[in-house]
């Protein structure tokens, strides 16, 4: 079920447009993930990882690889392998979705990967590395010390943007 609801709405995603629409209101897409990332590790007592690293299926004691191109259209797996920093997101949202159709109590951290996922689908474009998160000509959140930044913030409503 949940990996069936991912499955759609990547596939519903318009490849072509992504990287054409950027918002300023993605930077708080992207200030969100970082947040709900870093409680996340405060709900499950876990040392953070960097954002590019957090496999949350993983870290969960999830032990299945997910393969973009065996779930996904073919414009989404091509704009993915392309995009690698962004295409490993889109497998931890997908390895997450399946594990939680297993493992109900997981749902709660598909939200984790939303606002990231958000940015795409309304056509802007984010680039996730090692020392940042790149919201593509909007903004930058450089990543040294995130955790201890991003863990005492407050959420932002990001269902309107």
């Amino acid at each position: 079920m949940h990996l069936d609801k991912a499955l759609q709405r990547i596939n519903e995603i318009n490849w072509d447009l992504v990287g054409l629409n950027m918002s300023k209101s993605d930077t708080h897409l992207g200030y969100e993930f970082l947040r709900r990332l870093a409680q996340f590790f405060k709900e499950q007592s876990q040392k953070p990882v960097p954002p590019l690293y957090a496999n949350i299926a993983t870290l969960l004691g999830d032990e299945e690889v997910i393969v973009l191109s065996d779930y996904c259209s073919k414009e989404a797996t091509e704009f993915l392998d392309e995009k690698k920093y962004v295409g490993k997101v889109f497998e931890y949202y997908l390895q997450l979705a399946k594990y939680t159709d297993k493992n109900p109590d997981a749902q709660i951290y598909l939200a984790v990967y939303d606002p990231l996922i958000k940015i795409i689908e309304r056509g802007g474009l984010f680039i996730l590395k090692h020392l940042e998160l790149d919201i593509v000509n909007i903004s930058n959140f450089p990543l040294n010390g995130w955790y201890e930044r991003f863990v005492v913030k407050e959420a932002i409503d990001i269902e309107n943007l």
